[in-house]
């Protein structure tokens, strides 16, 4: 009976190659479950915040070594001093945001072009939009949700009682007020042009909050106000940012807004500004914001 014919033996390098390639596939096979669990696990999440009051959220909860980069208007935030910072407040680029490597971008305001959310989408980087309303509400609302991404619900729900009850202690400090003078925020200075905060704003909701009542109620998000329908609304106060208050041309620059030198605001001198890390939008840092602003609302307050 014959036997089969032997095959033949395998040369070295084809021995070589298939255990390199099986040792490529152990790699691949344990990389993977780290690389999965890493998605997975909130802990192990790299952010990059995009919103003042959102990283202020973040760092509330704990959660500060986990902020790789942070966006203009964070620079109050004692525990992110050494953090990157990306430059500007509108991030027109993916390329600076995806050299700090994240694997989540929170955002709070439309403050990002849309082609450069796809372009870190496209690259793997999970973008998580929390809105921006102007409201208790929706900074609980803001508050639950970071706490559910970082997989701290128990500190979420602790935070959030804890900015209630700031909120609450400072309304009942402005309640003490016997004037609501009328007011209006004017967004001015840096070159950029004049605008006022209508409904829907964080800044018109701090007025209120404050005891005052926005006289630029007529139309929603900034806009800017013709000469007339300032005038007409003759506003007692006026809010603005640092930049409004700078001279130029021998004038505060919010000055230059139409109409604004002939309000009874200008005429009494009652330009006023706090901090810009309370113009930003409602959320941690608002009770301390509210008692600023209505000190220098409410004379009687002081």
């Amino acid at each position: 009976m014959k036997r089969p014919p032997r095959c033949p033996a395998p040369s070295w390098s084809i021995i070589v190659t298939v255990i390199a390639l099986f040792g490529l596939l152990l790699l691949t096979a344990a990389a993977y479950p780290v690389r999965a669990a890493a998605a997975q696990s909130p802990g192990a999440e790299r952010l990059v915040v995009l919103d003042s009051t959102l990283a202020e959220i973040v760092v509330a909860l704990g959660a500060a070594a986990q902020i790789i980069g942070t966006a203009a208007g964070s620079e109050h935030i004692a525990e992110l001093a050494q953090t990157p910072r990306l430059p500007g407040f509108r991030q027109t680029s993916a390329e600076p945001i995806l050299a700090l490597a994240p694997t989540i971008v929170l955002l709070g305001r439309d403050r990002t072009l849309p082609q450069t959310l796809q372009q870190l989408q496209a690259a793997g980087v999970a973008i998580v939009k929390l809105g921006d309303e102007a409201s208790e509400a929706g900074v609980e609302q803001r508050i639950r949700a970071i706490a559910r991404l970082l997989g701290r619900g128990p500190q979420g729900e602790a935070l959030v009682a804890r900015f209630k009850s700031d909120l609450q202690s400072a309304r009942q400090w402005v309640a003490r007020a016997r004037t609501r003078p009328k007011a209006v925020f004017i967004l001015a200075g840096g070159g950029r042009p004049t605008v006022a905060g209508g409904r829907g704003t964080n800044t018109a909701a701090l007025l209120e909050m404050a005891g005052a009542q926005n006289v630029a109620d007529d139309f929603e998000g900034y806009k800017a106000m013709s000469q007339e329908a300032l005038l007409m609304a003759a506003p007692e106060f006026i809010l603005t940012n640092a930049e409004g208050l700078a001279a130029g041309g021998g004038a505060p620059a919010v000055l230059t807004a139409p109409g604004a030198a002939g309000t009874p605001a200008a005429r009494s001198r009652r330009l006023i500004t706090i901090p810009g890390q309370y113009l930003q939008g409602l959320g941690l840092s608002t009770p301390a914001g509210i008692r600023l602003l209505a000190a220098q609302l409410h004379p009687e307050l002081r």
